[in-house]
């Protein structure tokens, strides 16, 4: 058998003729996915030009079903109509300006656009990197102010400035106050009590789906607070690439508010393996559920997250049981019991293997020697 020899630098690969087909099969395989890719692309862009050039006569179903699909929006340009759109914002409807030295929370949100450098483009230049932090708190200060009761929390600088990428000031100052008053109202409060809340049901909608799953992250103590950064800045603080921080906006822009607690039950579901074969103890469980991998299959977890919505939507998961999964006790050294039914009867079979005998003997001796030891006592007395 012919073979064809090269040698790249250290390395010396050596492929027959047979291998060298293969590899000459998947090439195509790849090109004719990526021509694939490629069609579907520009088949969808096509379809949301139409949309976009239907002006009114467009529907929050069709705008919904395009940021659902595969690649979201697409582009920037598509998003700064079709957002709006959804959202039933008037283009020209603007904030009213307001001297924002006066906003409660100045110093704080001047601090926090101070240290927002991850986000900023490399290559930036250094006055620009000033302008555009000014346009940022300017944009934060503005959205607040345009309603009393607003608060300011840490991370909501994030959503901000991925809409001010997205759509510019004035525009993102706009839809940011209208989220204020639909999306991310429960963020805005004095405290963040009703976020605490929704962090909470993230646990009962991974039970339901994989109730062993639910179980490990209880038993381990390590609750739901890694979720917080990716509830309250819709994942921007904790993905560095932009495009998917984008293709995500597009789905919680247009689903109801909760869609991010969707989403985290989904990526908990979806890193079961990674989680579960860690220690069960809380520091562990914690910094394994924090770190989120930015290979995720973003697209496949969004469908993921939508199947968990519509079969237990908002209105249902507030009350939704943590399903159980068999209640295992371990017994150290000696084996495990079933407690989850006919416990009693099991219990006594238990008693009697090898065991349970060892623990049921261990247990009568140590009782015998406190009352022996009780006994004396009161003779000495």
């Amino acid at each position: 058998m012919s073979k064809e020899s090269r040698d790249y630098g250290k390395d010396h690969v050596t492929l027959t003729s047979r291998d060298s087909e293969k590899c000459h099969v998947v090439v195509r395989k790849r090109r004719r996915s990526d021509n694939d890719s490629w069609d579907r692309r520009r088949e969808k862009e096509s379809y949301i030009r139409s949309l976009i050039e239907r002006g009114d006569n467009i529907s929050r179903k069709e705008i919904r079903s395009a940021a659902l699909s595969e690649g979201g929006l697409l582009s920037n340009e598509y998003r700064k109509v079709l957002w709006f759109k959804y959202l039933e914002i008037d283009q020209r409807e603007c904030v009213a300006e307001c001297d924002i030295t006066e906003f409660r929370d100045y110093t704080q949100v001047c601090l926090d656009v101070h240290r927002c450098n991850s986000r900023i483009k490399p290559g930036t230049l250094s006055q620009q990197v000033l302008a555009l932090k000014n346009t940022l708190r300017n944009v934060i200060i503005k959205s607040l102010a345009d309603a009393p009761n607003r608060h300011y929390y840490q991370g909501y600088h994030d959503v901000s400035l991925t809409m001010l990428y997205v759509l510019g000031e004035q525009r993102a100052t706009t839809i940011m106050s209208h989220l204020c008053r639909t999306h991310l109202n429960s963020h805005i409060r004095e405290n963040l009590d009703e976020t605490s809340q929704q962090m909470k049901l993230i646990i009962p909608l991974v039970s339901q789906e994989c109730p062993e799953l639910s179980d490990f992250i209880l038993r381990s103590e390590a609750g739901t607070m890694f979720s917080l950064s990716w509830i309250i800045t819709w994942f921007a603080y904790v993905i560095n690439d932009e495009d998917i921080i984008y293709r995500l906006y597009d789905v919680f822009v247009t689903m109801p508010a909760l869609m991010p607690v969707y989403l985290s039950a989904a990526i908990v579901l979806y890193r079961k393996y990674q989680i579960m074969e860690v220690e069960c103890e809380l520091s562990t469980v914690h910094l394994v559920l924090h770190h989120l991998p930015q290979d995720l299959p973003f697209d496949l977890l969004i469908k993921k997250a939508v199947e968990l919505l519509e079969e237990f939507p908002p209105s249902v998961i507030k009350t939704l049981p943590i399903k159980q999964q068999q209640i295992i006790l371990q017994v150290p050294r000696f084996g495990y019991l079933d407690w989850s039914r006919n416990w009693g009867s099991k219990l006594l079979d238990y008693a009697n293997t090898p065991a349970g005998i060892a623990i049921t003997s261990s247990f009568l001796v140590g009782f015998a020697a406190f009352a022996i030891s009780v006994y004396a006592g009161r003779f000495q007395l």
